[in-house]
């Protein structure tokens, strides 16, 4: 199972062998451990997925479409019990574990040098994590006098300069990314309450004033959804919430035995907001 791929769809393929999964995704650093539950495995699989760091890969789809892959990290553990006549093997996992546990880095960056070119240095020592351009959107600033050093885990390191530069990074499907805090990626999903996509929406208040910052959303899955990236909502319920929102958290909630996969959005407001 070690480096092992998890099909998780819906058709021929998956009736003989129920796979359910919540996926969390976030916009900074390490998300909450995602849950992977794979019905009776045989013996030797369910032995070898207990060891430490192995690889998962989800992919997701209907019967109809190509499966997009939607999740990929390391086990923290893998436990197997029994529920009734079915065996269950629960998995629980993050993304870049292994490469954001075992890199450090002893760093030290010149006067002048842009912030994006020591993030980029900084995500390639993360082992066997891509590390592109586009994926670093609108990481600005330079460092002042005296440079910027600093020894420790790599991911430390990327949070310390994200606290001071004002960006967001993490390990999304085995790619590094990295948002301006007032930025978004371009991808855009659209969801709307008269086609059936969205299900609910419930606004953020904060403040004693009780300001809306942004909305809690759930709507059916979307694939394209990214943290970092822009949710359009339109609702038939409440549209004085309606706007463009930047994705923040993400969570996918997928069953091959349900009808309904679902997907829970936590999100603030942009510039195209309500």
């Amino acid at each position: 199972m070690a480096g092992g791929r998890s099909r998780v769809g819906r058709g021929p393929a998956s009736v003989h062998r129920r796979r359910a999964c919540t996926l969390c995704k976030n916009v900074m650093g390490q998300p909450s451990p995602s849950t992977i539950s794979i019905y009776n495995l045989k013996m030797d699989t369910r032995n070898a997925m207990r060891k430490n760091l192995t690889k998962v890969v989800v992919e997701a789809g209907w019967s109809n479409t190509e499966m997009t892959k939607v999740f990929q990290g390391s086990f923290l553990s893998c436990v197997s019990e029994r529920q009734g006549p079915d065996i269950i093997s629960k998995i629980s996992a993050l993304p870049g574990y292994g490469a954001l546990t075992r890199s450090a880095s002893t760093v030290t960056y010149a006067e002048g040098l842009p912030v994006k070119e020591a993030v980029k240095d900084l995500a390639g020592k993360l082992p066997g994590v891509t590390v592109s351009d586009e994926k670093l959107k609108e990481v600005g600033g330079s460092f002042g006098s005296g440079g910027w050093s600093f020894a420790g885990y790599t991911k430390d390191a990327l949070t310390a300069l994200a606290d001071e530069f004002g960006f967001s990074w993490t390990v999304d499907d085995g790619n590094f990314q990295a948002v301006g805090d007032k930025a978004k990626f371009d991808e855009v999903v659209a969801l709307n309450g008269r086609e059936g996509g969205l299900i609910s929406l419930v606004p953020v208040l904060e403040g004693p004033e009780q300001t809306q910052n942004g909305v809690h959303i759930k709507s059916v899955f979307v694939p394209s959804a990214i943290p970092g990236g822009t949710v359009r909502v339109k609702s038939a319920i409440t549209p004085g919430l309606d706007g463009d929102y930047r994705i923040g958290k993400l969570v996918y909630n997928l069953d091959t035995h349900s009808d309904v996969w679902t997907m829970d959005i936590e999100s603030a407001k942009t510039d195209g907001g309500s």
